[in-house]
């Protein structure tokens, strides 16, 4: 237990909470400071958790974060029969029931914050098949489950994205190596230009230089198709 508390202190006297507990300071919370602590990091990881627990009743309170537990999968110890227990503890603000709770969300904050925001648009929306018989609510539970799976979708390649080994600051640095790039290529341009411009005739010359650049490229074109004439007469 004692280096269970000692994670979690080191965890909250950390950002983003930025406490400054010691272990004997944390471990003599009241019940109802520890439950707000609780949901402090609650809220961390699911912003429409911020809630001061003081305004709420302690039933409401119990059953929200009972809610939002079930969502992370949190497993309390125990059997089925000591459900009753954890949430009474929740109630009352227990240590034995708080304290591993705080260790286990603290340990994977960042796998539950993406938990609780996929569960925002994954958790589906049951409709009593009754309503589904009305034909305007059915094409909107179709509609929905479409979207749902429109989610999924984008999601994994927003992920796979992420993973792809591509950064924005390697793209930004990409950017700026082509564009120092174009700025030496208009700089040679414009050296060669005033070169040309020195030279007698130069008009005249870079007119024939096209027509001849022209020329080749008709050369090459009609060396082209007379080859493409050739192998058809060949098959």
């Amino acid at each position: 237990m004692s280096d269970q508390i000692k994670f979690i202190v080191d965890c909250l006297n950390k950002d983003p909470f930025k406490k400054n507990y010691n272990l004997i300071t944390f471990d003599s919370l009241e019940p109802m400071q520890l439950l707000q602590i609780l949901n402090d990091v609650l809220a961390e990881i699911d912003p429409k958790q911020v809630v001061d627990i003081r305004e709420e009743m302690p039933e409401q309170t119990a059953k929200r974060m009972l809610s939002l537990l079930g969502i992370l999968k949190y497993k309390p110890p125990g059997n089925a029969t000591d459900m009753s227990t954890f949430r009474q503890g929740l109630v009352i603000g227990s240590k034995p029931v708080i304290y591993p709770v705080l260790h286990w969300l603290l340990q994977r904050s960042n796998e539950l914050k993406k938990r609780a925001y996929l569960a925002r648009f994954l958790i589906k929306l049951e409709v009593p098949s009754e309503f589904l018989q009305d034909e305007t609510v059915a094409d909107t539970n179709k509609q929905y489950e479409e979207l749902m799976e429109t989610f999924k979708t984008l999601h994994k390649e927003c992920e796979h994205l992420k993973t792809s080994g591509f950064s924005t600051a390697e793209i930004r640095r990409d950017i700026s190596a082509m564009e120092e790039e174009k700025d030496q290529l208009i700089k040679r341009v414009e050296r060669l230009k005033k070169r040309v411009e020195t030279v007698q005739n130069h008009q005249r010359m870079l007119k024939i230089a096209r027509q001849l650049r022209v020329e080749k490229e008709r050369e090459e074109f009609l060396a082209q198709q007379k080859q493409e004439q050739k192998n058809q007469v060949s098959t």
